[in-house]
């Protein structure tokens, strides 16, 4: 538990320095400095990322040897299944905010993700897949951590700006509560895979 403790006062620290919430992204749309079709085609990209995000999880899990470090993920990955339900699958919930912000079921059919997202996508499931697992579990739970700060953000835009209903904000809403959890849960087996990480190396040391 301390070490949980002194890793989120790293993390705290860090979006302290950095606030996600004054990416230059996040200024520009609360000052209304993009069209509303710049505003509908940002949202479509994201939701290319959140297509992606449960192939992040589970190329992570093909990569972590033991069963108990992997199932706060295999709960993670289950809730990006809508725990089963199809209607609460995340990026169908997702595709329920792109609707209530006007872009129909045509649009997001023909959308395709960007070059940027398509580079972002495949550097993260290669670096969940292929490299050493404690670096993909450091990504992603930062990434939970940012999605956790920016959902309310969201939520607040579409709100002023479309008119947007609760039903149809129900992924940032979520994602508000579920991803500092996730995020902490990462964080928790981050410090668990570490100690054993380093327990092993130093038994290792003493063999020789």
């Amino acid at each position: 538990m301390e070490k949980f403790v002194e890793l989120k006062n790293v993390t705290v620290g860090m979006f302290q320095g950095e606030e996600i919430e004054q990416h230059p992204l996040f200024v520009a749309l609360a000052k209304g400095e993009f069209s509303a079709e710049q505003q509908k085609e940002i949202a479509l990209q994201i939701y290319h990322v959140v297509l992606y995000f449960p192939r992040f999880l589970s190329a992570i899990l093909t990569n972590m040897s033991d069963f108990r470090m992997r199932m706060p993920l295999v709960e993670n990955l289950f809730e990006e299944h809508g725990k089963m339900n199809e209607k609460y699958v995340h990026s169908e919930t997702y595709k329920q905010f792109l609707k209530g912000i006007g872009i129909s079921e045509e649009e997001i059919y023909e959308s395709e993700p960007c070059i940027p997202v398509l580079a972002y996508n495949r550097a993260l499931t290669d670096l969940c897949l292929h490299y050493h697992y404690l670096e993909g579990l450091a990504a992603l739970g930062v990434i939970e951590e940012i999605v956790a700060r920016v959902s309310p953000l969201v939520g607040q835009f579409a709100k002023n700006n479309y008119g947007s209903e609760n039903k149809s904000l129900v992924h940032f809403t979520d994602h508000e509560v579920l991803d500092v959890q996730h995020a902490n849960e990462i964080y928790h087996s981050f410090i668990l895979q570490i100690m054993r990480y380093l327990m092993c190396n130093m038994q290792t040391k003493y063999m020789k």
